[in-house]
């Protein structure tokens, strides 16, 4: 799942005060500022306060228990599922009636893009896109591919866009 906006789910404490310069098309522009009640991306505590958002969420309402070696690991006491949370992007694992549930739940909480189902199941996908890696399960076992563009952009940044490949360098 990757939540939409998530830094603007997390609501700013009462006793915190953060301004910022209003766009230029604002008419009061070059006079006001304006106060922030949730956070915002490119502010300090934005981070800090969409963690706080989301572990609120699913420990207090959803009766997850978070991790203590790890505390983006949420594991489910009654059901089967334990999900990994990088940023905005939550990574669960568990039977379909579960992941269900959660996607329900997540829903009616968040703006969030579910995708496709990895499994073994004839109406899961076989290949997925997570944290910019494509996962794959094939019948002998599941394989991890770093994302092309990487490699691509590193050889641009260096400088080699035009250059010959060799088998072996020397």
């Amino acid at each position: 799942m990757d939540i939409s906006r998530a830094y603007f789910n997390a609501k700013l404490d009462p006793g915190v005060l953060t301004y910022v310069q209003l766009p230029e098309e604002d008419p009061d522009h070059g006079d006001h500022c304006a106060r922030l009640v949730r956070h915002m991306y490119g502010t300090r505590a934005a981070a800090d306060g969409w963690q706080e958002e989301y572990s609120t969420f699913l420990v207090e309402t959803l009766k997850f228990a978070q991790g203590t070696a790890s505390p983006c690991v949420f594991r489910h006491g009654s059901r089967e599922l334990v999900v990994t949370v990088h940023g905005d992007d939550f990574t669960t694992v568990g039977p379909t009636e579960d992941l269900d549930w959660l996607g329900t739940q997540m829903q009616e909480h968040y703006e969030l893009t579910i995708q496709p189902r990895l499994g073994p199941g004839p109406d899961d996908a076989k290949e997925a896109v997570i944290l910019n890696l494509i996962v794959r399960l094939t019948e002998s076992g599941i394989e991890y591919e770093a994302d092309p563009r990487q490699a691509e952009k590193l050889v641009a940044e260096c400088g080699m866009t035009d250059t010959n490949t060799v088998a072996a360098p020397g």
